[in-house]
């Protein structure tokens, strides 16, 4: 999503006038779409587990050493759980949406197409403030990663004993 972020903004630097207009409004709104066809493809994985990542995080805060702690992580979650839910409607709404549509407007048509796109466009800001907002997530799960299960070891294997013996081995 940053690399989506990144590339959006070059776009923007070259094919935009000094106030932001287009110069191209065709080119510009199809590579719109593109983009916000990609951040919804980068985050469709993890979709349906977006708001348990965001609850987790939040029953993980407690535990969390006062020394790591960061004061926004609060306010981040409440941010995180507001997006999980809209983006979770606007993901139902185009279902029903894609569910009206008549007969041989399936993938592929305009019809499919233009809903897809709608909530496309609709979620790109969204997506915009999870990407701010998630490293709360990531910087809570560190934190609290011994908490409930062991962490793994650094350490190399100890070597193993060697055994001496009195006589030499011949070869």
């Amino acid at each position: 999503m940053n690399q989506l972020q990144s590339a959006w903004e070059s776009h923007i630097d070259l094919h935009t006038d000094p106030d932001g207009w287009p110069f191209d409004d065709e080119a510009h709104q199809q590579a719109e779409a593109r983009r916000n066809a990609e951040a919804w493809a980068a985050f469709e994985p993890i979709a349906l587990i977006a708001a348990r990542l965001v609850t987790s995080s939040e029953q993980r805060r407690p535990r969390v050493p006062s020394d790591v702690s960061q004061p926004r992580w609060g306010w981040q979650l409440g941010v995180l759980t507001a997006v999980a839910h809209q983006l979770d409607a606007l993901s139902a709404s185009a279902e029903q949406a894609l569910s009206d549509l008549p007969p041989g407007a399936g993938p592929g048509s305009d019809a499919y197409g233009a809903v897809i796109a709608e909530r496309n466009a609709a979620a790109w800001p969204r997506l915009e403030e999870w990407v701010l907002h998630a490293p709360a997530v990531v910087g809570i799960r560190a934190a609290t990663a011994g908490a409930d299960r062991p962490l793994l070891t650094t350490s190399a294997p100890a070597q193993p004993a060697t055994v001496r013996s009195s006589s030499a081995v011949r070869r």
